[in-house]
């Protein structure tokens, strides 16, 4: 059975504008349990933050999370797959493209995101099963 990146990822419902303080993008992130936010910048494009880059380019050098805007810090362009991906395939795109989330894209629009963890919980769950099957070869 092939596992698609539908079939894994978190449905994005939300989005935020990019002219969002960090302070309040760090709430969303809180209070939604959530370790990033798509995000709408001026131009017309999505991108992503994570908690990574709220560390990274506004803690870490002193900005006030109050004066940067989320734009400032959004990652490049998101880079996606299609729904019908297979995990595989997202897993190993996450992997070349150094990134730890993935979007997942349909007809222009990101339905959803495929995070590092999900690659790992499925992982968990082949492994599981694997060991169940090989586990009844050895009983007489």
């Amino acid at each position: 059975m092939v596992i698609y990146a539908q079939d894994i990822m978190k449905k994005v419902n939300v989005t935020v504008q990019g002219d969002l303080t960090v302070r309040q993008g760090a709430k969303l992130m809180a209070n939604d349990r959530e370790g990033f936010l798509i995000v709408h910048k001026g131009n017309g494009k999505s991108s992503i933050v994570t908690e990574w880059d709220i560390v990274n380019k506004v803690v870490a050098q002193d900005r006030d999370p109050d004066s940067v805007r989320l734009e400032d810090i959004a990652s490049g362009e998101i880079i996606g797959v299609d729904p019908k991906t297979p995990t595989e395939k997202v897993a190993e795109k996450m992997n070349t493209s150094n990134i730890r989330r993935l979007a997942v894209v349909e007809n222009g629009k990101i339905v959803g995101v495929v995070t590092s963890k999900d690659i790992l919980r499925i992982f968990n769950d082949y492994m599981d099963n694997l060991a169940e099957v090989v586990s009844k070869f050895g009983k007489a």
